[in-house]
């Protein structure tokens, strides 16, 4: 068992991140790399964000995590990111569990094309730029936000307005061998070492920070790396916002 020194927090564990928020994923040490499935409860709703890989041994640092907190058969949406297996290949295994139909894959009309691919036989619901959704009982509406090229032309982010956290997907996301479930003062710079080879364009990460700037932003969630509280929050943004992108070294 490796422990978030700074936080003294299991990550072998799923840890509750704000008030019916749970962090659901699994640390790669070895890679120097983390995958950060979330999971939402309101109500009777259950929303499992980006659920991930379907390897076994991603799969099962899933499974046990969220079947702490609730059995899998109540999940009743999951919401994607984008289409790459790192995010969604384990949607079937879902499906396996819940049936087909009996819950709401939630994504962007491009990633959607790519969904059955994984076979998936669920049908899918798309979202576009601002589309809102009111979830549970406690007025929590989540916010759907475009993401273009950041780094799929499809790709989006979930604003949840009632806990202020932005599940930003691939976007602040981070490589450290020294990880931390909560990120640092240090962790700007494994943001770059993340986002440099992998966003295409300057352009496209401007018009992605005009849009949060709106936002009033607590916490960010990405799919990879470090959870950002607000303290850095600022720092990470700077660093995106100065950073040279679309090389590979």
């Amino acid at each position: 068992m490796i422990v978030d020194e700074k936080t003294k927090i299991d990550p072998t564990s799923a840890v509750e991140i704000r008030p019916g928020v749970w962090w659901v994923g699994w640390p790669d040490h070895d890679a120097g790399f983390s995958n950060n499935p979330y999971l939402i409860i309101d109500g009777d709703e259950v929303i499992l964000i980006d659920p991930g890989s379907r390897l076994e041994e991603h799969w099962n640092w899933v499974r046990k995590k969220v079947e702490s907190i609730v059995p899998i058969e109540k999940i009743t949406m999951v919401i994607v990111h984008h289409q790459d297996p790192d995010l969604c290949a384990a949607i079937p295994l879902i499906e396996e569990i819940i049936g087909i139909n009996n819950f709401e894959i939630v994504t962007s009309e491009r990633t959607a094309l790519f969904i059955p691919y994984y076979g998936v036989k669920t049908e899918v619901t798309t979202v576009d730029d601002g589309d809102e959704i009111e979830v549970g009982t406690s007025g929590r509406v989540l916010r759907f936000l475009t993401s273009p090229y950041l780094h799929f032309p499809g790709a989006i982010v979930t604003y949840d307005t009632k806990e202020k956290i932005l599940f930003s997907s691939d976007i602040f996301g981070g490589f450290s061998v020294n990880w931390n479930l909560y990120a640092d003062e240090y962790y700007a710079e494994a943001v770059k070492n993340f986002a440099q080879p992998y966003f295409p364009d300057k352009r496209h990460v401007e018009n992605f920070l005009q849009k949060i700037e709106k936002l009033d932003i607590d916490l960010i969630c990405p799919q990879h790396g470090s959870i950002i509280p607000k303290e850095h929050i600022p720092d990470v943004i700077n660093a995106l916002r100065d950073l040279e992108v679309g090389v590979w070294k």
